[in-house]
Parts: C-alpha cells; structure tokens; sequence
C-alpha cells in the first residue's frame, strides 16, 4: 500500500508553505491596489475641502460688502440686530411673566396677557423709533461704493492666488501619486508572477495527491475485499471503509465543481447521545442552503463540526476553499477555517460592545493584516496605511447593507436588526467564500426579517458569496434558500428545494406541522 504513495512528508511542507505564500501575496496584491486607491481618493478629496474651504472663507468675507451694495448699511444691519435682541429679551420677559400668573392661579390669565402684550407693543413701537432716529438709513456715495468694489476685488485675488496654490499642490500630489502607482504596479506584477508559480506548483501538488488517492483508493477496495472474505474484525474494515469514503467524497468533489461544500456520513456523539448520525449532503457553490430541524435535532452541531469547534466522531467534510483547492476540514484547526474562506455568525449577537461598529470590522480583518506585531506597536506608517485601506473596505461593506450611517457609534442601544446586519458585516470584512449563519432571524419582527432576508440575497449575488444558514423562521428559509435540508434528531429526513420540503410528508410530520394532526 505504501509503494503507491507518491506525496512524501517534505513535499507535504513545501507545499503547505506555498499555500501560505501563495496567501500573502495575494493579501499583498490586495493592500498595494487598495493603498493606491486609498491615496488617489484622499489626494482627490483634500484638493476639493481644501478649495470649498477656500470658497466659504471668501463668501463670509464679501458678504457684508455685498449687503451694503444692496442698500443694507452698517446702520441698517445693526438697527436689526438690536430689534431682534429686543424681541427675544421680550419672548423670554412674557413667559416669565405667563408662568407668574399659572402658579398665582390667576383666573384672568387671557386678560392680563393681552393688557401686557398691548403695553409692550407700545414700548416696542417707541424703542424702534429712537433706533431708527439713531441709526438712520443712508445711501452710499460713490466713493463708498468704489471702495466697497474694490474690497471684493481684492478678497477675489486673494481668493484665486489661495486656489492656484492648493491646485499647484494637488497636481504635485498627482505627480508623486503616478509614481507611486508605478512602483505599486511593478510590485503587482511581481507578486502575480509569484503567484502565478505558486498556483502551479500547488496545481501539481494537487494533481499528485489524486493520483494518490486513486492508486489508494484500489488498493483499499481491494483490501476491503480480503477482510471480508477472511472475516476480519469488523473494525478494521470499519477503518478501511472510512479511507475509501473520505477518498470518494474527495474524488466527487473534485470531479463536480459546482460542489462547495460535500458533507459525507457526518458523526457527532456525545457519549449516548447522537447529536449528528450518519449526515450526507452538498452545498452547491453560490447557493443558499438552509438546514432546518426541531430544537435539539443536531444543526448548531453541525457548524461547530465544520468550523472545528467540535471534532466529528467520524465523517468526511471536504470544502472548496478560497483558492479553489479540496481541503478536509477534519484536517485543519478551528483558527485555520477562516483562511480556508468560511466564516460564521451565532445565535447571539457577539459585538465588542466598547469598540465603534467600523472598529468591530476592523478586529474581524484580522486575518488580512500583512502588518506584524512590532508594526502595530510602534504604529508604524505601513500599520496606518493598511488600517485606512481596511476602513475604507469596511465602510463600502456598511454601505452595502444600508447601515453606514451607524459606522461610528457604539453598537449599546442600537435596534436588534441593525446589530444582526453589524454580524453579517463582520463575517465579509473576512473575504469568505462560504458563510454560516446560525439561526439570523432570530429575535427580529416581522418587518426585520423580511428587511434581512434582502440583506441575505444582495449579499449572495453581490458577492457571490455561499450562504448556508440554519433558520426556524419558516418564511424566510422558503424565500430565500435555493436548497432546504431538513434533519431530525440528527438525521437528514428530507432535501430538496423549498418547494420540495413543503410537499415532503416525513418533513411536515417531523416539523412543519401535519395536516392530519389538526
């Protein structure tokens, strides 16, 4: 049996340093082609703050010349300040005086305020007058006038020499900016010829491992064959039998590429307790896929086991990943799934609750981060140009699912739904290819959900992103899942599309609810 096995140990590790490489530099690609753009939009909207800011400053400054060419003088302007200073000392003097009468209980509150309101206009009327004999309205002389032009003349030079810097600036910016997009785009190139290489060598690698597992694949079969002719110990040919399994799992997978995710004979006891027995099925690529069951049937199991917070009993789950290389998940750690391109939400919300909302995107991108512990120390410019990319990336995200406005508060107070579409934000900071979502309508009303299930769709075909969510919310797993699975006490006992589920007599006994029980 091992004369056919061709994958030695050393090529094992290269290979698994490829991989890791091959990630980097694609993490790479990303930050340099993100940087650049980060750069050109902050170049781009400093020149035009900068310019509006010059363009306000002159507004206020001609402004009052301006008036005055309209006929408002400096007495006019000041005759209607002091007027509406009087008004407002007024407003304020006859609530004081409304609220004396209340608490006197005075039965005569109409009267005595329309007695006072009379005796005030008197005295308004007598102050306008002394203002306007004060400040008198008077025309502007030629002179005047001249001079005023002028001072806008001379705030409209000022105004242009300010703009003609800052643009001067700015194409100076735009110099360096082209500069720096070449070298970034050398260095683009560089890092794709890596990659390109890298592929190639992962490509071989893999095409070594199924020739492997073909070669292996008939020796099993073969020694499946003798054991039980020679009747050998039922678990030995238990062992052999999980062998030629987890290869034809990984054979149909392979062969099939619409096949994301192929979930094969899934075990999961605790002690006496089968939580998950026997579980077969395939998540398509860039589908919905709902998993439905009574409470206790087996489903939370069921992502624990895939993102390896639990370790199966026995079974296969072998996944597509980012790169489109066929991984065993039973192989990788649970820190391991997310750069495999899975990522999961929970029943309850799991927000860090004194950071921003942008800032609890921020946390989950960390497994896109090229910067290394001592740069984040120091807080080096590499550190803080990287976070500008990320925070860029993540308000797009916010933007995506309508809820930017949110991006700098705290999520303390915020509605359920707005913190169930912060989790679903979170989980796309991490670039998945496969999403879980445990139980995501839970807790919403109805307006919510349904505002949920067009989060869910704009996400799957905007991203092109899996979906593989579990739900007991009937109406939005029937909306939107293209494939419903329905399991009970850790059976599968029916999938199909929506349509198929519902007619499906053994689902709708188990638990949508039989017609015949009524």
């Amino acid at each position: 049996m091992e004369q056919n096995k061709k994958i030695t140990p050393i090529m094992t590790y290269k290979h698994g340093l490829n991989v890791k490489k091959h990630r980097k530099t694609t993490l790479l690609i990303n930050y340099y082609q993100g940087l650049t753009d980060e750069l050109e939009a902050d170049i781009k909207n400093g020149y035009q703050h900068s310019k509006d800011l010059i363009e306000g400053i002159y507004e206020e400054s001609v402004k009052p010349y301006q008036q005055q060419l309209q006929g408002i003088t400096k007495n006019d302007a000041t005759r209607d300040l002091k007027s509406k200073t009087y008004d407002k000392k007024q407003y304020w003097a006859r609530r004081k005086y409304r609220q004396t009468l209340i608490r006197k209980q005075d039965d005569q509150i109409d009267q005595k305020l329309l007695e006072y309101d009379q005796t005030h206009q008197l005295e308004r009327d007598n102050f306008i007058q002394k203002l306007t004999l004060k400040y008198p309205h008077k025309d502007l002389t030629n002179t005047e006038i001249d001079r005023l032009n002028q001072k806008i003349a001379s705030c409209e030079e000022k105004k242009e020499k300010q703009i003609q810097r800052v643009t001067e600036k700015y194409e100076d910016r735009l110099k360096k900016l082209e500069s720096f997009k070449l070298k970034n785009t050398k260095r683009i190139q560089e890092k794709e010829l890596l990659n390109e290489r890298l592929s190639k060598e992962i490509d071989h690698y893999n095409q070594q491992v199924l020739i492997d597992d073909q070669a292996l694949l008939k020796t099993y079969l073969n020694d499946l064959d003798v054991m039980q002719s020679a009747k050998v110990l039922p678990k030995s040919a238990e062992k052999i039998q999980a062998k030629i399994d987890r290869i034809e799992t990984t054979l149909r997978t392979i062969e099939n590429t619409n096949i994301h995710l192929s979930i094969h004979n899934l075990k999961m006891f605790f002690g006496g307790i089968k939580a998950v027995n026997d579980l077969t099925f395939d998540v398509k690529k860039g589908e919905i896929f709902g998993l439905i069951g009574p409470n206790g049937a087996g489903k939370t199991t069921v992502f624990n086991c895939i993102t390896q917070f639990y370790k199966a009993t026995s079974g296969d789950m072998i996944f597509r990943n980012k790169e489109g290389n066929i991984v065993d998940l039973n192989d990788r750690k649970t820190h391991d799934i997310i750069n495999e391109g899975i990522a999961r939400s929970f029943q309850n919300v799991e927000l860090i609750w004194e950071l921003t909302v942008l800032d609890n995107l921020l946390v989950a991108a960390h497994s896109l981060l090229i910067t290394n512990y001592f740069e984040h120390m120091v807080h080096s410019k590499r550190m803080q140009r990287e976070e500008a990319v990320l925070r860029t990336k993540g308000m797009q995200i916010l933007m995506d699912l309508g809820i930017s406005e949110y991006a700098y508060r705290s999520p303390y107070g915020l509605p359920y739904g707005i913190l169930k579409k912060i989790e679903l934000a979170r989980t796309l900071m991490t670039n998945p290819t496969l999403i879980i979502l445990d139980e995501p309508a839970a807790g919403l009303n109805d307006a919510e959900t349904e505002d949920l299930a067009k989060v869910i769709k704009s996400i799957n075909h905007k991203y092109g992103i899996t979906i593989f969510l579990v739900e007991h919310d009937m109406g939005l797993v029937m909306s939107i899942c293209d494939t419903v699975c329905a399991i009970s006490f850790g059976k599968k006992i029916g999938i199909g599309t929506p349509k198929e589920i519902q007619q499906n007599t053994e689902v709708r006994a188990a638990y949508l609810g039989d017609d015949s029980d009524e």
